[in-house]
């Protein structure tokens, strides 16, 4: 008799990342593939499907689907309304893996995916009350509070990316101004770091021969700031202050008891990470920030497709 098992599926833009997990969230298999989002959505669905099919094999037989995916959903219909990333607008992805798979297949945005994964096998497991954050490319997060992930009105609660921390700020892509995503996401860090090798080159040095000539990013600035360049230093103290100042709101607004920090410039270390823990420490409510714990993810990239997974045994 074959093992009954949940699989999850994290959509990307460039790559379909899937696992084989028990109703606990251990992996017991797991492959990707890259996503060829060019080539239409039906050609992308049926890629999905052969490399679930792929992970079951023999030995195990599928329970439900979960699938974590950027974009703006209708989860109760398991429809990406619009998907910048994979250039997809009104499909039914839901309906069509359930037609393919034969089983019950739910659709979550990736961030609360993330954080339901977090929460159910990783770093949050035993806590009712936590918050994931994401910063990368942009910032993202998933809230859990009394042992329920918020979802919101439509689906898309806990965009820290898009708190407001400065009203007179720039013009975020979303319509917004002043977003903390302009300030501490790895994208603005780059930006960050680029505007000031550019404006004081002599101090930017560091910076700049990293870079080679190319575009500036996250990675120049950490490299050089683990070396000590003072402006490198000074780009990522900016930004950690205002990741604090992000979280100061997430922290009155959510009230946990644990954050969890993940996403690729999380892994900048003390240069980012000090000065936010600083920033947290000034502005929070004493009662509030009190025993609140900022730690790492444990999944990995494999967070969000763990978390689809269970989600479809929820």
């Amino acid at each position: 008799m074959r093992e009954k098992v949940l699989a999850g599926i994290d959509l990307g833009g460039t790559k379909l990342l899937a696992v084989i997990v028990d109703a606990q969230g251990n992996v017991l298999a797991s492959d990707e593939q890259p996503t060829h989002a060019d080539q239409g959505a039906e050609k992308v669905i049926k890629r999905m499907v052969a490399l679930v099919n792929g992970l079951l094999g023999e030995r195990y037989a599928l329970s439900g689907v979960g699938v974590a995916t950027a974009g703006t959903l209708n989860p109760n219909g398991g429809i990406i309304e619009i998907a910048t990333n994979l250039g997809w607008r009104d499909v039914p992805l839901g309906r069509e893996l359930e037609r393919l798979l034969g089983v019950t297949v739910t659709v979550e945005n990736d961030a609360n995916a993330a954080a339901y994964g977090e929460w159910k096998a990783g770093a949050g497991i035993g806590t009712q009350d936590c918050v994931f954050i994401t910063v990368s490319t942009g910032i993202g997060g998933g809230i859990v509070s009394g042992g329920k992930l918020v979802r919101g009105f439509t689906a898309s609660a806990g965009e820290l990316g898009h708190i407001t921390i400065d009203w007179n700020g720039p013009q975020c892509p979303c319509g917004n101004v002043g977003c903390l995503e302009l300030y501490a996401s790895g994208t603005a860090i780059g930006r960050a770091a680029a505007a000031a090798a550019e404006a004081d080159p002599a101090r930017g040095a560091r910076m700049l021969a990293l870079a080679g000539g190319g575009k500036m990013t996250s990675r120049h600035a950490s490299e050089a700031a683990k070396d000590g360049d003072p402006l490198a230093v000074e780009v990522l103290r900016e930004a950690g202050r205002a990741l604090g100042a992000g979280l100061v709101s997430m922290i009155h607004i959510a009230n946990p008891e644990l954050i969890i920090l993940g996403g690729g410039a999380s892994h900048i270390g003390e240069p980012l990470l000090g000065p936010m823990r600083e920033m947290v420490g000034e502005r929070v409510i004493g009662s509030m920030g009190r025993g609140v714990r900022i730690v790492p993810p444990t999944l990995g990239t494999k967070a969000g497709a763990i978390g689809a997974a269970l989600m479809a045994n929820a």
